[in-house]
């Protein structure tokens, strides 16, 4: 089965911002079990990957790409629902950094940081679709 990739530069931006930033929501994750395992077993790898420059960036990070990305899919394919999800997971995310501690932190920013994943697939798949005149 052939891939299909976006024909326009834009379109191709932007299928690699989504790339991009289901990679990162990857990363994220490894990052969220890691800080939980190595907090557990050494004290001094745990508050390292804990502290919370980390998530402060990786929470700017997912809003720019983010908006960059599915606001551009939006204004391509006119589905709304990867912005929506989108939304969604980054308002979880921003209910994990303000919590900043705790099972309810990793909880919700692991869900936010899934749902974030999931509208760039849906993203970059609407791309796929309306390359080929689908959308």
């Amino acid at each position: 089965m052939a891939t299909h990739l976006p024909e326009s530069p834009r379109e191709r931006a932007t299928s690699r911002l989504d790339r991009i930033a289901i990679g990162l929501s990857s990363l994220c994750l490894v990052h969220c079990v890691a800080t939980v395992l190595l907090a557990a077993t050494f004290a001094t790898a745990g508050a390292a990957l804990a502290n919370p420059a980390w998530h402060e960036i990786g929470f700017s990070l997912a809003i720019f790409i983010g908006a960059v990305a599915l606001g551009r899919g939006y204004a391509a394919h006119r589905d709304a629902r990867p912005l929506l999800i989108g939304l969604a997971g980054l308002a979880l995310m921003a209910i994990g950094l303000i919590r900043a501690e705790g099972l309810p932190e990793i909880l919700s920013t692991m869900a936010g940081v899934a749902l974030l994943a999931f509208a760039h697939r849906l993203n970059a798949r609407g791309h796929l679709a309306g390359s080929r005149g689908h959308a």
